[in-house]
């Protein structure tokens, strides 16, 4: 009997795989901070041409120490975002908190005590806010009512009035606050400390690649096994913590800790988050975008109010810039897929 061997020549050759050169893949160049970047030094040339007291070395200096407070607290801000929660809208509160606490410790303690008191008491806020997120509670209306306590508590505690930070004018605690180092300001060097630490955590540890993957997918990220509660309460303790830093800044320059120094920076840091190209949904965002962002904000408010415009012609421009920067990232982002 014979046996028929079958034509292997004749069947069909598999299709290889398309697979996308590394370089492509984990070299792509993100399109929308660049865009940002871009229409940033566009800004420049307008002001340099229209205002020239914009780009001065003064007023640069001026637009940076403006950056600063706001770039620190959405810095943090950014954590929570890339992890999938939106936003906290309790910064400005916890912000509060920072510049009361400090006041009230350095003026006992020194810098020491009173900026370890910051950090100790903002890092237990933003985690116990956490845990509530982490466990199901939606983000936006915990983060609320969190801000809305805080601010309750900070006003009996001071039975609603102001607090102040009596230390000598050469002590450290307001040195913090006022020196200029080099000739830059103090914020603007905590502004640039805030932003190493914050991309060294976000890309060099554990708890920093775990919250990108969580915002990127949360079931697949919790289906591994990674605890989703601890990573959204270490998200928002580094938004609570960078929070109280620029409380703790104001107080020392200031001399002063008042429970209305603070609104609406949580808008400001919002609009620096997202104008700065992270992802509303999560996942997909940097420290070096939400820098970008921060700075471009302040550079805008800075040229309309040397031009002279009100704040509400301010704040309606920069609502707009906001709207028009989450709408044409999201076109990008279809647009790439």
């Amino acid at each position: 009997m014979s046996v028929q061997l079958p034509a292997f020549s004749k069947m069909p050759k598999p299709a290889r795989a398309r697979v996308e050169p590394e370089s492509a893949m984990h070299r792509r160049v993100p399109v929308g901070p660049v865009v940002v970047l871009l229409v940033a030094l566009a800004l420049l040339g307008v002001g340099r041409l229209t205002t020239p007291a914009f780009v001065t070395g003064t007023n640069m200096l001026t637009i940076l120490r403006a950056a600063s407070l706001t770039a620190i607290v959405a810095l943090g801000l950014t954590f929570v975002t890339i992890s999938g929660n939106f936003f906290s809208l309790s910064v400005a509160q916890t912000a509060v908190v920072g510049s009361v606490l400090y006041a009230a410790l350095a003026d006992r303690g020194g810098f020491a005590l009173g900026l370890a008191g910051v950090l100790a008491v903002c890092l237990v806020l933003g985690a116990m806010q956490g845990a509530v997120v982490g466990r199901g509670g939606n983000p936006i209306v915990v983060t609320l009512a969190a801000g809305a306590a805080i601010v309750g508590v900070v006003l009996i505690a001071t039975h609603n009035d102001r607090v102040l930070l009596t230390t000598p004018p050469g002590s450290l605690a307001v040195r913090f606050g006022q020196a200029s180092p080099l000739g830059v300001p103090t914020q603007t060097w905590a502004f640039g400390v805030v932003a190493i630490a914050c991309y060294l955590i976000l890309s060099r540890t554990v708890l920093g690649r775990r919250t990108i993957l969580l915002g990127a997918n949360r079931r697949a990220a919790v289906a591994t096994g990674m605890n989703a509660v601890r990573v959204i309460m270490f998200a928002f303790a580094i938004s609570s913590v960078t929070a109280g830093i620029a409380g703790a800044l104001t107080s020392a320059q200031f001399g002063v800790a008042d429970s209305q120094q603070f609104n609406g920076m949580d808008i400001d840091a919002i609009a620096a988050v997202l104008v700065g190209g992270t992802s509303i949904r999560g996942g997909e965002g940097s420290v070096l975008r939400t820098c970008i962002g921060a700075v471009f904000i302040a550079m805008l408010r800075n040229l309309l109010q040397i031009r002279g415009y009100t704040t509400g012609v301010q704040l309606t421009v920069e609502g707009i810039t906001v709207v028009v920067a989450v709408c044409a990232y999201a076109f990008i982002k279809r647009k790439d897929h």
